[in-house]
């Protein structure tokens, strides 16, 4: 083999070699783009709610004006999660905006939460039941799939359920929410605190004590957390 055949060889060689440099690692950082922007908190919590808007998995979907899939902060200290949407929520599109959302933006208060900056609040049910009726029991299994996701994603510290619909369905259990309160649950590794709707409290202002005695709770585990 002659002198100047193996030096082009050579040549060869390390053309080969940069051009998989190259190619390798604008590849690798194409992928590592595409991951971060598969796994961005953000984006998938915004497919969800536009999975939500276009719902059409029960029959709540009729009569609604606007979907209620929650809102918040991504990693919030805790997440909150009534059963369904009022008629402010409906007009709005937005979680506990009524009476019982002044109410309960003053019990997070009261523990140092706020819900603009480390809370995300939410419903069992992202589309009103007529006349603020429970959710049916079909109409909660159509939906738990969409707060599963928000749960997963978003990873709260800690959960508080508001009221025996939402405490009964994440807990499993069948008693009513005076009963329920009081333990520590886990939802999805999560240490869930049940508590009393604010619009219960708001009806049956002896149920105050009790309340507070929950946030007490939810601020130890956080705390400890």
């Amino acid at each position: 083999m002659s002198t100047q055949n193996s030096l082009n060889e050579l040549v060869n060689l390390f053309n080969l070699i940069e051009d998989y440099y190259i190619e390798g690692f604008h590849r690798h950082h194409s992928d590592v783009e595409s991951v971060e922007q598969e796994v961005d908190p953000e984006n998938q919590l915004s497919e969800i709610n536009n999975e939500i808007s276009s719902c059409r998995k029960c029959g709540l979907f009729k009569e609604r004006h606007n979907t209620v899939p929650g809102e918040g902060v991504i990693n919030p200290l805790v997440m909150l999660i009534g059963e369904g949407p009022g008629a402010d929520e409906d007009r709005t599109g937005k979680p506990f905006v009524g009476r019982a959302g002044i109410y309960l933006d003053s019990w997070l208060k009261a523990i140092d939460l706020n819900r603009s900056e480390n809370c995300f609040i939410g419903n069992i049910v992202k589309c009103r039941p007529p006349d603020n009726r429970d959710p049916l029991p079909e109409e909660s299994s159509a939906c738990l799939p969409y707060l599963q996701r928000q749960i997963s994603l978003i990873r709260p510290k800690a959960i508080m359920t508001l009221g025996r619909i939402a405490t009964q369905i994440l807990t499993g259990e069948k008693s009513g929410i005076g009963a329920l309160r009081g333990r520590i649950y886990s939802y999805q590794g999560i240490p869930l605190v049940p508590t009393y709707h604010p619009s219960a409290v708001q009806r049956n202002t002896s149920l105050r004590g009790a309340v507070w005695q929950d946030l007490q709770e939810l601020r130890s585990i956080l705390q400890d957390g």
